[in-house]
Order: structure tokens, then sequence, then C-alpha cells
């Protein structure tokens, strides 16, 4: 009889044996499939970080050039004044020398057509200062939308690995989960 038990008893051990090996292999699967996921995780985050990064640097660059066409915007203010300046001494001297009044209300006439052209140009600066700050806002959004897509990203990396440690399947999940709204808030950027 205590052959038979014994017996017994190894072919309990072996099947223990067999579902350790069955749970092990199906635990290796799940950690590779952890380590995967979060490969690709990572991959998604730092192409979000790439293209954040670019449009930040895009919005910067709008904006410097919306400063610089005020500034040349200011610039023909200034000089569209200077002009004007030029002709109102024109028109006051052709009242203080009635003899050579002709000659100065020419002068003066011909500042204010200068001061037209001036004025033309002062406000096409204008404008396209005005179009490369609105742009430059669009990318500031951009860039604020794509700060939460990474923060999600980067977020369900940490809970990736959470799960890695803890062998905790809802945390794998809840990465996936995470991850899925990171991406989703990423691909938003890049449709509007």
């Amino acid at each position: 009889m205590e052959s038979t038990a014994i017996k017994e008893h190894l072919k309990q051990v072996e099947e223990a044996m067999e579902e350790v090996k069955h749970l092990e292999k199906e635990e290796s699967q799940w950690l590779s499939y952890i380590s995967l996921s979060t490969a690709i995780i990572a991959i998604v985050t730092a192409l979000a970080g790439l293209y954040e990064s670019q449009v930040t640097s895009k919005t910067i660059l709008l904006k410097n050039e919306a400063v610089l066409y005020q500034g040349q915007a200011s610039d023909q203010w200034s000089y569209y004044q200077s002009k004007g300046i030029k002709g109102h001494i024109y028109e006051v001297s052709a009242e203080v020398y009635p003899k050579q009044s002709e000659e100065f209300a020419k002068k003066a006439e011909k500042y204010k057509k200068e001061q037209e052209k001036i004025k033309q140009d002062a406000h096409r600066l204008e404008a396209i200062r005005d179009q490369k700050s609105a742009e430059s806002e669009r990318y500031y959004e951009k860039h604020h939308i794509l700060s939460f897509a990474i923060t999600f990203l980067q977020i369900s990396i940490a809970v990736a690995s959470i799960s890695a440690l803890t062998r905790n399947k809802k945390f794998w999940l809840g990465s996936l989960i995470l991850s899925t709204i990171g991406a989703i808030i990423g691909g938003y950027t890049l449709i509007s």
C-alpha cells in the first residue's frame, strides 16, 4: 500500500509541477505582452514629444515673426508721421511765404502722396503681423493639447511598470486605457 501511496503522491507532485510550469509560461507570456505594449507606448510617447517640440518651435518662430512685422509696421508709421510733419511744414511755409506758396504746396502734396503709400505698407505689415500672431496662437493651443497627450502616455508607462511589478493585470488594463486616451488626444492635434 505504501508503494501505491507513494506513486499517488508522486503523481500529485508531477501534476503540481506541470501546473506550475504552465502558470510560469502564462505569466512569462503576460509579462512579454506588458513589455511589448510598454515599448509601443514609449515609441508613441517619443513621437508625440518630438511633434510637441516641433509645434513649440513653430509657435515661437511665428510669434517672433509677428513681432518682426510689428516692428516694421511701427517703422512705417514713424515714417508716415515724419512725411506728415514735413508736409505740414510746407503748408505753413506756403501761408507764411505767399510768393513761394505754389512751390511749397506742390511739396506738401508730394508728401501727402508718399504718406498714402507708406500707410498702405503699414497696414499690409500689420495684416501679416495679425496672421502670424493668430497662427502662433493655433500652434500654442496644439502645444497644450499635446502636453496632455504626453502626460497620459507617460502615466500609462508608469502604470504598466506597476502591473509588471505587482503581477496585477488590472494595472496593465489601466495602462492600455490611459495610453489609448493619450494617443487619441495626440491624434486629435494631427487632424486639427
